[in-house]
């Protein structure tokens, strides 16, 4: 077990995909654009290649809100979509994600640990508009003291501005800062760089296996540690 003192001061930075909730398989995803595809009016398999090929557009929000995101992409693609075509494919996309963002039991309790022992949260998360959307309604969101969206800053992990506005919220040095992440963008090597300590989580995907410092199996290890 790590020895982290002043627990009370210590504020834990969470990325979210495959570190508090599992990702789905490609296959799944592309699933889910051909339906946003046929509902568009346009090839179901090139508008799935075209999502899948545009991620960091859409992570850095390069495309706008999920609507303006899907109609850009429909588009690209010669299409002309309605409003009702739009607003279904939009719906399809979200309900997905919701599904995908929806933590487990066991991931809500280590959240609620932590802050029992006096630490707060933030979100350090890579991702497009549809989970910005989505994330007040989430039971994880409430748990969280403050979250960067890379879509919302037009950057990227590992680029430091998204982990240094976090830190800003929370009015801490990253030096005050323990990261959690699956490893990958190359998160863990930025938080260390910026003097934050670092662990991988191996939980939901080995995503990071060159990583050589701290790494738990599970995010249940995590409240029996205590900060420096």
């Amino acid at each position: 077990m790590l020895d982290y003192r002043n627990a009370q001061r210590g504020v834990v930075l969470f990325d979210l995909f495959q570190t508090l909730v599992p990702d789905r398989p490609q296959a799944a995803r592309d699933e889910v654009s051909r339906q946003m595809g046929r509902a568009l009016g346009v090839d179901a398999d090139a508008f799935a290649v075209l999502f899948r090929g545009t991620m960091r557009e859409r992570m850095r929000g390069e495309l706008g809100n999920l609507d303006e995101t899907i109609r850009t992409l429909a588009h690209r693609l010669g299409g002309e979509p309605t409003s009702a075509q739009v607003r279904f494919a939009e719906v399809t996309r979200l309900r997905f994600t919701r599904e995908v963002l929806w933590p487990s039991a066991a991931t809500l309790s280590v959240l609620d640990a932590l802050r029992a022992r006096g630490h707060r949260l933030g979100l350090v998360s890579n991702c497009s508009a549809e989970t910005v959307t989505l994330w007040p309604g989430q039971p994880m969101a409430p748990r969280f003291t403050a979250a960067g969206f890379s879509c919302e800053l037009g950057v990227t992990k590992p680029d430091p501005v998204i982990f240094l506005k976090v830190c800003g919220d929370l009015g801490v040095a990253p030096q005050d800062c323990l990261y959690v992440g699956d490893g990958d963008s190359g998160e863990l090597a930025a938080a260390v760089a910026l003097g934050m300590r670092a662990v991988r989580t191996t939980e939901f995907a080995d995503t990071d296996p060159t990583w050589t410092g701290a790494t738990v199996g599970s995010l249940a290890e995590l409240p029996g540690w205590r900060f420096e």
